[in-house]
């Protein structure tokens, strides 16, 4: 299994990473530091700032409330999808996009469960303990392989924990649980007023989790997306991210990979792009069936019967 399990914190100009020994890999603490080193090559513009919302190319030219999956990941290749879901359709999740709603689910949970524990006053392994064997009941309506996945990240966080609790850093849980379905107002960008971002962890890194091998552009955009949306809410600058991709489910091991993401001008630039495009499609009128569609699209009956 590949993973990692890092906290971010920063002061001034330089970028920290603290990790649990046997948990990051020296390649991922590298990637860490490159990133800096993109940022300091090919800083963010403040016209790419998501607190430029009043002006272009952050102001959006029509506010219809988008998602940001509605936006980067162009699930159907004539936005039909979000024309539908716009007019009240409810897609149905099936087949792989069903699977990555739990893996969705299961994060959240365990970030939740392990944070009430030690917010109770639960010692670390106590509370280890108790999600391990609450872990079928929590999870296993999803299958084997969610119980199995909840048991490895309360492993992973709790150990973190307890090695902060050791060197009296108190207890904390790192990057993914701090905030996890975290809600943000994206309406100035033309965007949901109600984001769920997927998790923010220590000085506003952005996490997104997927399910399927990675890396993939239009994820990386999807960042960028909740990035501006973080920095119009708090006016703060977001300019990392992780994208968590979780593969090996539901058949196997659940097997997670862990990639660092620089939110540089291009991919800011690329978002907006992509925004702008969807807003200028669905204001043109319904659009057309796509060809091919895939059974799995939540939204093939809907279009097909």
């Amino acid at each position: 299994m590949v993973f990692g399990v890092i906290v971010f914190w920063s002061a001034g100009n330089t970028i920290y990473v603290w990790r649990v020994e046997g948990l990051l890999s020296t390649a991922l603490s590298r990637a860490l530091r490159r990133l800096h080193s993109e940022r300091e090559r090919d800083p963010v513009p403040l016209e790419l700032r998501g607190w430029s919302w009043d002006r272009p190319p952050v102001q959006p030219p029509a506010y219809l409330g988008l998602g940001v999956s509605d936006v980067a990941y162009r699930y159907c290749p004539t936005l039909r999808d979000v024309w539908l879901r716009r007019r009240g359709v409810r897609g149905e999740a099936r087949g792989p996009v069903a699977t990555g709603k739990a893996v969705h689910e299961v994060f959240h949970r365990v970030a939740v469960d392990l944070r009430r524990e030690l917010a109770r006053g639960s010692r670390v392994d106590d509370a280890y303990v108790k999600l391990y064997r609450g872990a079928p009941r929590r999870v296993g309506g999803y299958g084997w392989w969610a119980v199995r996945l909840y048991r490895l990240l309360a492993l992973a966080w709790a150990g973190e924990a307890a090695g902060r609790s050791l060197f009296n850093g108190g207890w904390g849980l790192g990057w993914l649980p701090m905030l996890t379905e975290y809600l943000v107002d994206g309406s100035p960008l033309g965007l949901s007023s109600q984001l769920r971002v997927d998790a923010v962890g220590e000085a506003g890194v952005v996490v997104e989790v997927k399910y399927g091998l990675g890396p993939s552009r239009r994820h990386m955009a999807a960042l960028a997306g909740y990035a501006l949306a973080l920095e119009a809410d708090a006016e703060a600058p977001v300019d990392y991210g992780i994208l968590v991709y979780v593969n090996g489910v539901p058949d196997g091991e659940p097997r997670i990979r862990v990639e660092p993401v620089y939110i540089g001008p291009r991919l800011r630039e690329e978002f907006l792009r992509l925004r702008d495009e969807a807003i200028d499609t669905i204001l043109q009128g319904e659009p057309p069936r796509a060809t091919g569609c895939s059974e799995n699209c939540p939204f093939y009956r809907a279009c097909w019967g």
